[in-house]
């Protein structure tokens, strides 16, 4: 498990409030945990202590004191030599 870890405080569909101790960046990769199940989320605001995360799978089996795990990472995508020069909107 990561060295940084908050806990769930508020669940509104797919938003997850989770307040944090150590830092944490806008972008960065975290997974909401229930049980054996990991969840993939973007924290997408910050406001003092708690981050909003964007949770991008169905949030009903996560429950307020659920941790989350921060990965340190941004979100990413690796793209193939197919989309290079092209332009994208959105």
């Amino acid at each position: 498990m990561s060295e940084n870890v908050g806990t769930i405080v508020g669940i509104n569909g797919n938003l997850a409030t989770v307040r944090f101790d150590k830092p944490v960046t806008q972008g960065e990769v975290g997974f909401a945990r229930t049980g054996d199940i990991a969840l993939k989320a973007e924290v997408i605001r910050i406001r003092g202590e708690n981050a909003e995360l964007q949770v991008f799978e169905d949030t009903s089996g996560l429950r307020v004191g659920d941790p989350v795990e921060f990965t340190g990472n941004l979100l990413t995508v690796e793209l193939g030599p197919g989309l290079l020069a092209q332009v994208y909107d959105g």
